[in-house]
């Protein structure tokens, strides 16, 4: 009688492990400053985790985890006392190697007790402990785990102080990290060490910006009183000093529109040649279409903000200087979506026209434009919905158009006026980005 095969191994089976293991992390951390002691419970916990997950519960294993923890915390804290500077990414990458042997010591463990794993997880646990210590040591000080100092406190020889929160940090990290990506392993998935490393790495972002939702919260008494600012728009305003008030929203909002049309329509068209040049369906030759890829991607690094900078310095401030950097917006844009909408086209009408004898333009013309005609209009018109976002952003660098008059507004606090020209932009686009839908519907 054939026996029912085992139940894959799922990665929710190990949430209990690894919440005791962080807990008994949790309490190590804060309860004891002492880096031999430290290091030992934190080696205890990582024993913890691979126990109740059944992968070892060998008295040797748990000393091991213990010893290597203790040496690793020694090493820590003797580097980063002894150091003559802030807590810096190259101090704490020094000072987490003794946390790198203990990951490689997790990941040989689950090795030797399963020897179905892939040895690889030896260095991947290795690495990802040690990556993690080093990046949440080196955060620490934003979010104020860390006294903050300043140059002259460091010269005078008053040093940050690693106290419980900081343990606390490090010791998580370790126990967190190491432990999902053992458990990852044995799951074959990569569920578990996706969603602590996903989590790990935004806490990182979190403390290196300083971002803090209790400052936000107490920020926010200070919504009405903007508000009142805000509300109601003022839709008129002298132009100049001593004229009448008129409505000075219009005619940048004109010239906008203007710079998004000229842009979509020129960079458009002059995306056309290179995109089909960057298509290997229909690159003349190799050498052409290395260069067209080349010259597609050096153009795609460069901002929008850049081009209107650039043109801004060379023919001056104004409409002009806005026109060309859309123009480069929408080359760049079109380009790269058209050319990679040629790779998918049916090569049978290409090679019917090669056979024939049809020169390259007729090959294009016949057996590759038709069949990418009505993408390239609904590309055409995203691009410019696009182009009137981008035109009122480029305004702010001298670039012309509304997002000129939005900056000189801001500059002098007229949040009323501001409040008047975002409405404006908002209806625009608004209407704009419903033609385009109705239009690509019936293209599409």
């Amino acid at each position: 009688m054939a026996q029912r095969p085992l139940a894959p191994t799922q990665s929710r089976q190990f949430t209990r492990p690894i919440l005791a293991a962080i807990g008994v992390a949790a309490v190590a951390s804060v309860a004891f400053s002492i880096p031999l002691l430290w290091g030992a419970l934190i080696g205890l916990a990582l024993f913890a985790g691979l126990a109740l997950a059944d992968i070892s519960r060998a008295t040797i294993d748990a000393i091991v985890l213990a010893s290597v923890g203790a040496a690793a915390a020694w090493w820590f804290d003797s580097v980063l006392d002894g150091r003559s500077a802030a807590i810096e990414l190259l101090i704490s990458l020094r000072a987490g190697l003794g946390w790198l042997v203990v990951g490689a010591t997790v990941g040989a463990i689950l090795v030797l007790r399963r020897p179905t794993v892939n040895p690889v997880a030896v260095p991947v646990t290795a690495v990802s402990a040690y990556l993690a210590t080093a990046l949440m040591s080196a955060s620490g000080a934003s979010v104020g785990v860390l006294a903050d100092l300043e140059a002259r406190q460091l010269r005078e020889g008053i040093l940050q102080v690693l106290g419980a929160p900081f343990h606390l940090v490090i010791g998580l990290s370790v126990v967190a990290v190491a432990l999902a990506i053992v458990f990852g392993y044995l799951a074959q998935s990569a569920a578990v060490p996706g969603v602590v490393g996903s989590a790990l790495f935004t806490l990182v972002a979190y403390n290196l910006v300083g971002f803090s939702v209790a400052e936000i919260v107490a920020e926010t008494s200070r919504v009405g009183d903007l508000a009142r600012e805000f509300w109601p728009p003022q839709w008129t305003w002298p132009k100049t000093i001593g004229s009448e008030p008129t409505n000075v929203i219009i005619e940048p909002m004109i010239e906008t529109l203007q710079i998004a049309v000229i842009g979509a329509t020129v960079g458009c068209l002059l995306a056309i040649p290179l995109a089909f040049f960057a298509s290997r369906p229909t690159t003349p030759t190799e050498p052409t279409y290395v260069a067209a890829r080349w010259i597609l991607s050096v153009l795609r690094t460069i901002p929008d903000l850049f081009w209107a900078a650039l043109f801004a310095s060379a023919v001056g401030f104004g409409a002009l200087a806005g026109a060309l950097a859309m123009i480069m917006f929408s080359l760049v844009i079109m380009a790269k979506l058209f050319s990679e909408t040629i790779d998918s086209i049916d090569a049978g009408p290409l090679e019917a026209a090669r056979t024939s004898g049809a020169r390259y333009t007729q090959v294009i013309q016949y057996g590759a434009f038709p069949q990418v005609l009505p993408t390239y209009v609904a590309y055409a018109l995203y691009i410019f919905e696009l182009n009137i976002r981008a035109s009122v952003v480029i305004g702010v660098v001298g670039a012309g158009g509304i997002g000129r008059l939005l900056d000189e507004q801001r500059t002098f606090f007229q949040w009323d006026r501001v409040m008047a020209i975002v409405i404006v932009i908002f209806a625009a686009v608004i209407v704009i980005e419903l033609f385009s839908i109705w239009v690509r519907r019936r293209l599409l």
